[in-house]
């Protein structure tokens, strides 16, 4: 399934696009200056359907997967203002189309020697009333470009979602066992996006590496926190979180903790994993253990040590979920 942004064509922004006609009009000519005029006005009212076609093709807000709707509400703050914006691109594009179609028509019916004055008021009218739609239109074209390099998610297939607080190794493990090759460094926030890869495991499995998450509030939570919220709540899958128990460990075991038991209020099935064994700090291990009711797995995704722990839980997980066990094979 393709990100349903991934491949909507966006217009120029409504100066552009002025620029754009203005520029136009001395190469376009005719066989009198009646006709001239009037395909200039014409190939004006058809440039405006590139407004008309990004309103049609424009995904229906209400009927987007919870997924990317909520996408969509983050990076524009607003699915309101998506609808009223949409509907006022489309209202003034349709307008000035009229007004266009009005002036071609009075050309037709008035004399030879007002036919330039009439184009050039028709084209005065209508680029007034597309500027109605300036800061919609530059507003939305922003949201759409920054939601069409998003890569494309599968909200329908089997999906194991990385998590835990920022520079806790995720996107290190899932470089390891998928074919994702997100951004991996030491300093938190390096993943400022969902990235994707996927797994064979005789059925096609997509992981998913989500920007880390803090404890703290929904409405306290910056873009790329949501981002990861969103990946959590909205996507049907197995969720893998990371605990961070090296000596080097950014967050402390009870902040940690509070970012594990929000997850965990999902609902969602999870493995819990300990990251950085090969350098642990034994008092975070065991204040983390004795904290937690789940057996974690230890594992170093940057060693390569216990990542067979990981396939093999992603294995037991999808013969639990899969119409066809048989069909599962060793990840």
């Amino acid at each position: 399934m393709l990100n349903p942004f991934e491949r909507l064509r966006v217009p120029p922004k409504v100066e552009d696009f002025i620029e754009i006609q203005a520029r136009r009009l001395s190469s376009i000519g005719g066989k009198t200056v009646k006709e001239r005029e009037i395909r200039r006005l014409k190939n004006y009212r058809d440039g405006l359907n590139a407004y008309l076609t990004f309103v049609r093709s424009f995904p229906k807000v209400d009927d987007l997967h919870p997924f990317y709707r909520t996408s969509l509400e983050i990076e524009s703050g607003s699915l309101d203002r998506v609808k009223v914006c949409l509907s006022e691109i489309k209202k003034n594009a349709e307008l000035a189309r009229r007004i266009l179609q009005q002036y071609e028509d009075l050309i037709r019916r008035n004399d030879e020697m007002e036919a330039n004055k009439l184009m050039r008021s028709g084209f005065g009218r209508a680029s007034s009333i597309l500027r109605r739609s300036e800061n919609c239109l530059s507003w939305l074209i922003k949201v759409v470009k920054e939601l069409s390099m998003e890569r494309a998610i599968d909200p329908y297939m089997p999906t194991v979602i990385v998590s835990g607080p920022p520079n806790v190794g995720k996107s290190t493990l899932v470089s390891a066992i998928s074919s994702a090759k997100p951004e991996v460094a030491s300093y938190p926030f390096t993943t400022k996006e969902i990235h994707v890869g996927h797994m064979d495991c005789g059925i096609k499995v997509q992981v998913i590496d989500t920007p880390g998450i803090l404890d703290r509030p929904d409405y306290k939570r910056n873009v790329i926190e949501r981002r990861a919220v969103n990946a959590l709540k909205n996507l049907q899958g197995l969720i893998i979180f990371l605990f961070d128990v090296s000596k080097s460990a950014n967050y402390d075991p009870e902040e940690q903790l509070k970012i594990f038991n929000d997850v965990k209020t999902l609902g969602k099935p999870i493995v819990v994993v300990f990251n950085k064994i090969d350098d642990v700090d034994n008092e975070i291990r065991g204040e983390i253990i004795s904290k937690i009711n789940d057996r974690p797995l230890e594992i170093s995704s940057e060693k390569r040590i216990g990542l067979n722990l990981i396939r093999r839980e992603i294995f037991k997980w999808l013969k639990s979920i899969s119409q066809d066990p048989s069909a599962v094979l060793d990840c």
